[in-house]
């Protein structure tokens, strides 16, 4: 896999038309605000993980308004791409204000675990979009069937990109696995508990279980 590759992946996102029948934003848009920095942000994680040639997936459920929605990488916030030496702005990594960046309390516990373990797993989301509720862009709501059914074949891509064996997905919560085991290919998926709403300790352990 070369860089070109991950590009026309990257590419094909940016040029999704395709008309959700909920609000949805496409994060990585030329028409969509802080397109510039999600496109750049994405395009270099890719290429790092193709370095680092991963064997595990994680997968969460959709881009929050805190945390991917601006970073365009999941389960990452600004902060983690201003303070986290996995990305760093003299990487190339870009966020909206240097001295304010959007931070996101699961994308924090999800870095201090990768960081303290030292193993570094592809990250991605079973819907690649942020989809929102009516008029409120900064919510979330979980993905519908439709939005699944796009996102699987996105997953799809990323899983023959970097040659990982669907039974190394790695389900991130339970909306997340109930994403996912509808398809056949994933009903062996793999499943920890997120780390949001007190789910810190019981997630650190799913991790280091399944990476360690």
């Amino acid at each position: 896999m070369d860089e070109k590759c991950i590009d026309n992946f990257i590419n094909k996102l940016r040029d999704c038309d395709f008309s959700f029948t909920q609000p949805v934003e496409n994060i990585y848009s030329r028409n969509v605000e802080g397109n510039e920095n999600t496109f750049n942000n994405l395009r270099l994680y890719l290429n790092k993980m193709k370095d680092i040639k991963p064997k595990y997936l994680l997968i969460g459920e959709a881009p929050g308004y805190n945390g991917c929605r601006w970073s365009g990488i999941p389960f990452v916030s600004e902060r983690i791409l201003r303070d986290n030496n996995f990305f760093g702005l003299e990487n190339g990594y870009k966020v909206r204000n240097d001295n304010k960046p959007q931070s996101e309390a699961s994308a924090t516990i999800v870095w201090n675990c990768l960081n303290e373990i030292g193993i570094f797993p592809l990250i991605w989301n079973a819907f690649p979009f942020h989809p929102y509720q009516k008029e409120k862009t900064k919510s979330n709501r979980t993905p519908n069937k439709e939005e699944l059914v796009f996102g699987k074949d996105v997953l799809k891509d990323i899983l023959q990109l970097f040659n990982i064996e669907p039974t190394n997905v790695i389900a991130v919560g339970k909306k997340a696995k109930e994403s996912l085991e509808t398809f056949p290919e994933f009903e062996t998926i793999k499943c920890i508990r997120h780390p949001a709403n007190g789910g810190k300790a019981d997630f650190v352990k799913g991790l280091k279980t399944y990476l360690i």
